[in-house]
């Protein structure tokens, strides 16, 4: 094995468009735990993200969920919609490294954040 990590080519938009509808596919008639749902839900989320926009900003590679933060605030998103995604991915972090299993109060909402970035970006991005 390797001691340095060759890192595989970057991925176009509609890669990143079939990678978040892999990971919707995971929750279609499964049943997770809450904390991995969360995390599955953010990941198919930043997939829809990064393949929105390497689209319409044309970028080659975005580096951190931070970066696409920030791509988002300058493809001009809707703040309220950037704000989804920041909260998604702190729920995310916190099921992950902090052993949060989120309510179903809190699952509920994150339900409702991913679909509402879905339904935002996912049409923009057919082919």
């Amino acid at each position: 094995m390797s001691s340095k990590r060759v890192t595989p080519p970057e991925p176009g938009f509609l890669q990143h468009r079939e990678q978040a509808l892999h990971n919707e596919a995971l929750l279609n008639g499964s049943s997770l735990p809450s904390d991995w749902e969360v995390t599955v839900r953010f990941y198919a989320t930043a997939h829809w993200v990064r393949a929105y926009l390497k689209k319409y900003l044309n970028v080659s590679s975005i580096s951190s969920h931070e970066e696409a933060d920030r791509l988002l605030e300058r493809a001009k998103v809707q703040r309220e919609l950037r704000q989804l995604f920041k909260e998604l991915r702190w729920a995310s972090e916190d099921a992950r490294y902090y052993c949060v299993h989120p309510s179903s109060a809190q699952l509920y909402r994150c339900r409702q954040a991913h679909n509402r970035l879905r339904g935002f970006f996912e049409p923009k991005i057919t082919p």
